[in-house]
């Protein structure tokens, strides 16, 4: 039994492999979405298989797909989406890192010490090394070159091990894309991102507590940070993702437009923050708001306009 709870809580673990961490989006009105059915359900964590549709009218018209549910009373859940994992996969080669010509990196004293730090299970004491380490990091290497990423996720880690939420979730955000991309969906460097953003939501308590804790973070870097600091754009980018999964769309649009204008052509993160954009102004023109559809409409502009922010 003990060996079948050790999942995602509170999902056991069978039910945690066969499914992947997943962020519901608020929904109110004739349009929106609900659960269908009651199946699969499991004797270990209680949770059961049904299928998400798009409503309008309160009428399904469309399958989004299909999510594992543990209700928590009223209606409110917490949920994971199914997956269906190949019956083999295929073994993906390991992403070849520049540090290779860099071999001071590793023999940085800082990265030292916080490799000693974190096998000695003090994530606390680690985190200020590793936030050294990136920053020497990030001066000869990519942003998402595999030796980069590896101590970005320990960063994060680091902030949510030290109850810092907030900003954990926005590096969360970032490095798990990145991580995808380099490291492949199944990896277990990726893997331990999408569920320690579970994790993390889950301390937080939902979307809306998540979109308040996220605006007084970057309240509290714009009294000290320039408009264009990594830190300022990765935490209102969070923000911006934040308030999208609540429903306010014209907030997450206004959020993620001064992200993507301000973040660095050419630069790794900026393709992250231009796919949160894109997938804001998605939603916005789908749901069909006239000051949703306008704001969509200028954040088209600042993604496809002439001087605007690339991601290669």
């Amino acid at each position: 039994m003990n060996e079948e709870r050790r999942g995602v809580y509170p999902f056991c673990a069978p039910c945690t492999a066969s499914s992947e961490v997943w962020r519901a989006t608020e929904t109110a009105g004739p349009m929106g979405s609900r659960f269908y059915g009651h199946r699969e359900v499991c004797e270990n964590c209680g949770s059961s298989v049904r299928t998400l549709y798009n409503t309008v009218l309160w009428l399904p018209v469309s399958k989004v797909g299909r999510y594992r549910i543990i209700p928590t009373g009223g209606r409110s859940y917490v949920g994971r989406k199914v997956v269906t994992l190949p019956v083999q996969t295929v073994v993906r080669r390991e992403p070849v890192s520049a540090i290779a010509h860099h071999p001071e990196l590793d023999s940085d004293p800082e990265y030292k010490q916080a490799e000693a730090y974190w096998d000695e299970r003090e994530p606390g004491r680690a985190l200020p090394f590793y936030q050294s380490a990136l920053t020497a990091r990030e001066k000869v290497l990519a942003a998402d070159d595999p030796a980069t990423l590896r101590v970005r996720l320990r960063v994060a880690q680091g902030m949510l091990a030290t109850a810092n939420y907030g900003r954990a979730i926005a590096w969360f955000e970032l490095v798990t894309p990145q991580l995808t991309d380099v490291f492949g969906p199944h990896h277990a460097l990726t893997r331990a991102a999408t569920e320690a953003t579970t994790g993390a939501r889950l301390m937080v308590g939902g979307p809306r507590s998540e979109a308040q804790l996220l605006t007084n973070i970057v309240a509290a870097d714009r009294e000290s940070l320039a408009d264009d600091d990594p830190q300022l754009l990765r935490d209102r980018a969070a923000l911006g993702n934040a308030l999208l999964a609540c429903g306010d769309i014209s907030e997450a649009l206004e959020a993620l437009t001064k992200v993507v204008r301000a973040a660095a052509p050419g630069h790794p993160d900026t393709q992250v923050y231009r796919a949160s954009l894109a997938a804001a102004c998605e939603v916005a023109e789908a749901r069909g708001k006239k000051r949703e559809v306008q704001l969509a409409g200028t954040a088209r502009q600042v993604l496809t306009g002439e001087g605007a922010p690339t991601s290669t």
